[in-house]
């Protein structure tokens, strides 16, 4: 293994891991959390070690990036709709109605989710058109 995919690997696969968690982490147990960051770091290096130039295993590592900013917002949502369902039945089964507590915390997780997913987005657009730029074969120029 080259010292560029490794260094691409140790760099990329702790941010996987690190932004995977702090994605997860409110709308889920913190086991849930921490074994989501493993996957997404696993997935990301495992990316990246097939990368054939240094490169390439940079442009890699955008690309796995730029692909936990996308996709784990859009999972740690269905996990917020699960935590609604559950908290407001439990509530309608036990009171016969939502608290005003109760609604405004589902209200308050439901902004930041939403807030998180609209960051990722962006950013992990971002990050994927880096990598995809990045990993472009290089023009050649034509001698005149």
């Amino acid at each position: 293994m080259t010292g560029p995919k490794l260094t691409a690997m140790i760099v990329f696969g702790l941010l996987s891991f690190v932004f995977g968690i702090l994605f997860t982490i409110g709308l889920n147990s913190t086991f849930t959390a921490l074994m989501v960051g493993a996957i997404v770091a696993g997935l990301t290096c495992a990316f990246i070690y097939f990368a054939k130039l240094g490169r390439h295993a940079f442009a890699r590592g955008f690309l796995g990036l730029g692909a936990v900013f996308i996709v784990i917002p859009v999972l740690a949502l269905v996990g917020l709709g699960e935590e609604v369902a559950t908290g407001t039945l439990t509530s309608l089964q036990t009171n016969g109605t939502l608290s005003e507590e109760e609604a405004s915390a589902l209200f308050l997780s439901s902004i930041f989710a939403s807030a998180g997913l609209v960051f990722g987005m962006i950013v992990g657009f971002i990050l994927v058109l880096i990598g995809g730029l990045m990993h472009r074969a290089p023009k050649t120029s034509v001698a005149q």
